[in-house]
Order: structure tokens, then C-alpha cells, then sequence
């Protein structure tokens, strides 16, 4: 607890120092710093905003990096990815992931089953303009869950003029096929968009060969029509993504990953080599989402925004099952059709291990008020109903009903050198289910300081933030096939609750950008999932415990248009520490990461990336965990705008791990199953504009 107090003090002494600083070194990050950000209220610029963000817009990145949402954000400092393959991931920021990371689409927080590690997140980015990152304390504005931070998903945007286009990608690696078809136009005050993506992968391969069973199929289908007046914008979405992947379980006998069991929150290794048989487990995943956002202008520049959201999350996991044999592989996945003969709450109607579905309805309400020139307030309330209900052969987690609700206020003073933004919030969630019941709230705030220093600025961010336990944490009972365990919940868990500061330094030119970040999060009662001594069912048990726990670290990025006009570079260097109140590390922590990104636009139609990563060795390790070795890849990326019947036309190709380095990333969940990163993938695609 020491640190809080020496990085408080740290940070005071700089607010209060005079110093001018005459360094001619900018701030960098993707985007301009007038870009305005939407995740955070008043309209503000990303250069002005208190709380710091990081922000990508998709479309000018290279159309291979934005076929996964884990390739657009993955270039982003703070920021790292729990992977299961090439095509699963679940964004970590810094050291906290799954139910502690809030993901926003469509202006709604997304609900699918989030505490599920092994399939992603769920939202195609082919349907994406940005991508926003939070990663110090935001907890006033988005309540329980963002102890981590928040992913901010900003849906394509409409357009006037009538476009369509076309996108085709093709990976060798998994010999991958995506395409991507999209029109939007509008008419008066109506716009609208359509948008359709169709993703095949079979199975991957590491330089050692293939692994069986990691294949991945998706549909996704994006919609939206906008009415918008001068005193009324009304905007309804309405997204349906389909996915099916497998589960791979490892190679069997593997030497140097046996009998390790991972320790962690949320995110645990599987412990495939006490389970043999069990090929061809796979999932069937769904999420429909539908939101209607509303703004009002009340005059006297109070604005009102009222957002409405329904989710639909459909979760089944196949194999091991008596009735299941014969479904193994890629070739019989299609064999799964819906619920039909679902009764009520009967269960086995689908065939499947487990069957989940999960019905969300949200409203969020904002006000705006200016009272002044000066001083800005916002005043809101979220309101969530959640049911999740069983039709599968087992049940991992119980019937239940979970209501959350939580009211905020948020002020920002402007002052003549920077500004600061002061917030509070209360929320209260109560669970509702067969296995028993639970009730929490809290009150939490948050303050920020901004104080400009010539061309420079420093950032101090300090609030207190709170997560109420989930459904699995407190009720789990059963198989988990997807992880390969039986994992069983605890229902006298109490809150998370945690005290975050934040200390940020930009220095900005011209030409070149500096920016260090230094940040601590202290956390009570931190829930974890931990491997005990006994089988169930064949399976591991796994429970659900929690104690105190502390996580902190830095990120350095550097960025410069060189002296050679077509040549920019970019640098950054993280790294993460945690550890339990009793000094034990955390499981599933990044190791120190240094990033380099070569970009060269040799004229306005072509440009090539050079992209180089490297991860020392992990040696702090949880108990159930296992050491990984350091390792360096090289990516390459090239980019050729032209045009082809007097039409757009985007050529686009890259190669990932150039050299075919055979390596085990410390955030995937493979590589404790004897299965390396991904082999050498050469990516080719091209995107049309008709």
C-alpha cells in the first residue's frame, strides 16, 4: 500500500512544480489529438480529455489488421490478448481481463457470457469505425465490471452518398476465407447501412504442424437505420453474429506441459492430459443484439440521451456426451441445429453437453447540463435485467435472474491551465437463483487532474471502483467443457472493490511524441479460480476463492517522422506486475513487452509495415502456472491503393511470424497443452468500392 501513497505524492509534486518543459517531443498515439472521443461525455477532444484514451480508427488500417478485432487493438500500449488460436481472443488490460473489462457496442454494454475464456469476444470488426481504449480508472461512467477498463466499439458509420463494397481475404495458414459485402446510402433525413461477413478457418498450424480441431466458422449480419432532425437523432441497430469453433485439447504425453493446472481469474488452463476421448469437443455460439439510441436537444445546450437494449446469447458446448459420439470434427459441426424441442426449462432438447441462453435488457440514460462556460455535469443511470436459463444435458451454472442498477454524476472544471473531473456513482445488483441468492452496492468516485506545461501535459487520475461477483463465481456447478474441468462456485464471495491511480506524461512536437504512463491498482478481495486436489466426474475440480491482491507497471511509447520523409517509426515497452496479498504472483500476467512498428508510405497509394515484438522470458509465475520463454516475431504488411473501373480498388497482403518462429505465448491458453503460436501466415486480400 506504500506505493499509493509515494505515486500520490509523486504525481501532487508535479501538479504544484513549475517547470517548462523544452523538449521538442510530442505526444503519440493513432489518431489526431482533436479526434473526438465518444466513450467519455462533453463531446471532448482526445488532446483536451482529463482521462486518458487511446482510440483506433479502423478503416485507415490495414483491412488483414481489422479481420480480427484482436489484430486492430493489439498495436495499442497497455493492451494484450488471452488467446485460444488465431481467431479466439479476449483483450487483458493491464493484467485484468473477461468479467473486469467492459466491452461497449452499439452504445450498449455487451452481454455473452463474458466469463467464458475459451471463445471470443463476439463482435465482427468487418461493422467497425473505431475502437477506444480506457485503461485507467472509468468506473463512474460504466459501473461494475470496468475494474479494468473499458473497450469502447463504435459501429459503422453512415453515410450520404450511396457505396457499396466488397472484401476478400484469404490466410495460408488456416487456409482462412473471409468476405465482406456492405451498402449504405441515405435518403432525406434517413441513412442506413447493411453489412454481411462470412469467415471460414479450418485448422491452424504451428511451425510443428497442425493442430487438430481449432477450426472456426462465423456469420455476422449489421444493420442500422438512422432518423436525424435538428433537435432529434434517433439511431436503431441491429447486429446477429454466428459462430462455430472447436476445442482443441493438446498433444497427449507432452513432455514439458503436463500437470500444470492454471490459478487465475476467470481464465484457467485446461487440463487436457487427464482426458482422453474427448476430441471433437466444440461450440455453437450466437449473440443478437438490438439498440435504439436516442438524443434529444432540450436547448440551452442540455442534451438528452436515452439508449435501449435488448441481447440474446445463445452458448452450446458439444462432446463427451453418450449421445455426442460420432460428432467430432470439423466435418460434423453442421449437424447442430437450434433448440427445437426445447420444453420448458426441460433439458437435453438440443443435444448438446451445455446450453445456455442468456436474455439481456438494458436502458442508459445521460443528461447533459452546462452550467457554465467552466464548469460541465453530466447526471445518468444504468438499468440492466438479465435471465439465463439451461436446455442442455448438464448445467455448469443455475437458472437465475441478476438486475443491476447504478445512478452517476460527473463534473469537469475547465481552468486556465488544464482541467479536472470529479464523479461519483452508486450500484446495487441482486441475484435471483435456484441454487440460492445474492444482493450488493456501493457507493465509489473518482477524481482526475489535467495541468498543460507548455508542449506538454500531465494526467493524474485516482478512483475507487467496485465489481459485484457474477453468476459462475457464485453458483457454478458442473463441467465446463470448454476449459475441461468441473469447476464449482462460492456463494459467500463478497464485492471486489479497488483503489486505482493513474499518473500520465505527454510531451509533443511537430514531429515526434512522447508518452509514459505509470499506474497502480490496488484490489480487496480479488476472485480467482484455483485447481484443487479432487476429481469430479473425471474432471479437475476447480473453486472459486478470493483475497487481496495488487497489480502496477508502466508503459513508454516513443513516436518520430524520421528525417526520411516516407519513414515513421513507433515504439513502446510495457510491462505488468502482480501479485496476492501474501506475494504470490498472479496467474496470466504479461510479460515485459517491447513493441517496434516501421511504417513506410513511399507515395500516397502504396505503404509497407515492418512490425517487430518481443516478450522476455516469464518467470513470475502463479502456482498452477507455468514458466514461458522470451521470444521475438517479425510481421510484415504492405498496402497498394489504385483503381479498376474508375472505382476504388485496395490491394493488401502480410505475413505474420516471417521467419516461422516456434514459440508459446504466455496469454495463450494452448501453451501449456504443448501447442506453440501461430506457424508463418501469408494473408492476401483485396476490398472493391462499386
Amino acid at each position: 500500500m506504500k506505493r499509493k501513497h509515494i505515486y500520490s505524492l509523486l504525481a501532487s509534486m508535479l501538479l504544484i512544480s513549475q517547470v517548462s518543459f523544452s523538449q521538442d517531443l510530442p505526444m503519440s498515439d493513432t489518431v489526431e489529438l482533436d479526434e473526438i472521443i465518444l466513450s467519455l461525455p462533453f463531446s471532448q477532444d482526445r488532446g483536451k480529455s482529463v482521462i486518458k484514451v487511446n482510440k483506433i480508427n479502423v478503416n485507415t488500417i490495414n483491412p488483414i489488421f481489422k479481420s480480427y478485432i484482436g489484430k486492430s487493438i493489439s498495436k495499442l500500449p497497455g493492451i494484450s490478448l488471452i488467446t485460444t488460436g488465431p481467431g479466439i481472443a479476449k483483450p487483458s488490460i493491464r493484467g485484468l481481463s473477461a468479467s473486469r473489462v467492459i466491452i461497449y457496442s452499439q452504445g450498449v454494454r455487451l452481454e455473452n457470457h463474458q466469463w467464458g475464456d475459451e471463445h471470443g469476444v463476439g463482435v465482427s470488426t468487418s461493422g467497425i469505425s473505431s475502437v477506444e481504449l480506457i485503461k485507467g480508472p472509468s468506473y463512474v461512467l460504466y459501473g461494475s465490471d470496468a475494474m479494468g477498463g473499458v473497450l469502447y466499439i463504435e459501429p459503422e458509420r453512415y453515410s450520404t452518398d450511396f457505396k457499396i463494397d466488397y472484401m476478400g481475404i484469404y490466410n495460408s495458414n488456416y487456409s482462412g476465407i473471409t468476405n465482406n459485402l456492405g451498402v449504405k446510402g441515405s435518403s432525406g433525413k434517413f441513412s442506413y447501412v447493411l453489412r454481411g461477413n462470412m469467415t471460414d478457418n479450418q485448422n491452424f498450424s504451428t511451425p510443428d504442424g497442425e493442430v487438430d480441431n481449432t477450426w472456426l466458422k462465423e456469420n455476422d449480419i449489421q444493420a442500422g437505420l438512422r432518423y436525424r432532425s435538428e433537435k432529434f437523432s434517433s439511431d436503431l441497430r441491429l447486429s446477429v453474429n454466428i459462430s462455430e469453433l472447436g476445442i482443441p485439447e493438446g498433444e497427449e504425453g507432452h513432455d514439458d506441459h503436463d500437470d500444470h493446472d492454471d490459478h487465475d481469474d476467470h481464465e484457467g488452463h485446461d487440463d487436457h492430459d487427464d482426458h482422453e476421448g474427448h476430441e471433437g469437443h466444440y461450440q455453437e455460439l450466437s449473440h443478437t443484439m438490438l439498440t435504439w439510441k436516442n438524443n434529444f436537444d432540450l436547448g440551452n445546450n442540455h442534451d438528452l440521451e436515452i439508449t435501449l437494449g435488448r441481447q440474446f446469447n445463445e452458448r452450446k458446448e458439444f462432446g463427451g456426451h453418450g449421445e455426442e459420439e460420432g460428432h467430432e470434427g470439423h466435418d460434423d459441426h453442421d449437424d447442430h441445429e437450434g433448440h427445437e424441442g426445447h420444453d420448458d426449462h426441460g433439458h437435453g432438447g438440443s443435444g448438446a453437453e451445455l446450453d445456455m441462453e442468456l436474455t439481456t435488457n438494458t436502458i442508459d440514460v445521460g443528461l447533459t447540463m452546462p452550467q457554465s462556460e467552466n464548469f460541465n455535469m453530466i447526471l445518468g443511470t444504468n438499468i440492466l435485467s438479465q435471465e439465463n436459463n439451461n436446455f442442455g444435458f448438464e448445467e455448469l451454472i443455475p437458472d437465475a435472474e441478476m438486475k443491476d442498477f447504478g445512478v452517476y454524476g460527473l463534473g469537469q472544471i475547465t481552468m486556465e491551465n488544464g482541467s479536472a473531473l470529479i464523479g461519483v456513482r452508486y450500484d446495487s445488483r441482486s441475484i435471483t437463483s435456484e441454487s440460492g441468492s445474492a444482493d450488493f452496492s456501493n457507493f465509489n468516485g473518482s477524481i482526475g487532474l489535467k495541468r498543460n506545461l507548455g508542449n506538454a501535459s500531465l494526467r493524474l487520475n485516482l478512483g475507487s471502483g467496485y465489481r459485484a461477483p457474477n453468476l459462475i463465481e457464485l453458483f457454478a456447478e458442473g463441467i465446463h467443457h470448454g476449459t475441461f474441468r468441473y469447476e464449482r462456485g462460492n456463494p459467500n464471495l463478497e464485492a471486489e472493490t479497488s483503489f486505482q491511480s493513474e499518473i500520465s506524461l505527454d510531451i509533443m512536437n511537430e514531429n515526434s511524441s512522447l508518452a509514459f504512463d505509470i499506474f497502480l491498482n490496488d484490489i480487496s478481495n480479488y476472485i480467482y479460480v484455483a485447481p484443487s486436489n479432487q476429481f469430479v466426474a473425471g474432471y479437475k475440480l476447480y473453486n472459486f476463492m478470493q483475497q487481496d491482491a495488487t497489480l502496477y507497471g508502466s508503459e513508454i511509447s516513443y513516436s518520430k517522422q524520421t528525417g526520411i520523409e516516407w519513414l515513421a517509426s513507433n515504439t513502446s515497452l510495457e510491462y505488468i506486475r502482480g501479485e496476492s496479498a501474501d506475494g504470490d504472483p498472479l496467474p496470466f500476467i504479461n510479460p515485459l513487452t517491447f513493441k517496434q512498428v516501421f511504417t513506410m508510405n513511399f507515395t500516397e497509394s502504396y505503404s509497407l509495415e515492418m512490425d517487430f515484438i518481443a516478450k522476455a522470458k516469464q518467470t513470475r509465475i502463479s502456482q498452477f502456472e507455468e514458466e514461458t520463454d522470451g521470444y521475438s516475431i517479425l510481421n510484415l504488411s504492405g498496402n497498394w491503393m489504385t483503381s479498376f473501373l474508375n472505382n476504388d480498388l485496395n490491394i493488401f497482403w502480410s505475413i505474420d511470424n516471417v521467419f516461422d518462429t516456434e514459440y508459446y505465448d504466455h496469454l495463450s491458453r494452448l501453451k501449456e497443452s504443448g501447442i506453440a503460436g501461430l506457424g508463418r501466415n501469408i494473408s492476401v486480400g483485396l476490398k472493391y468500392n462499386f
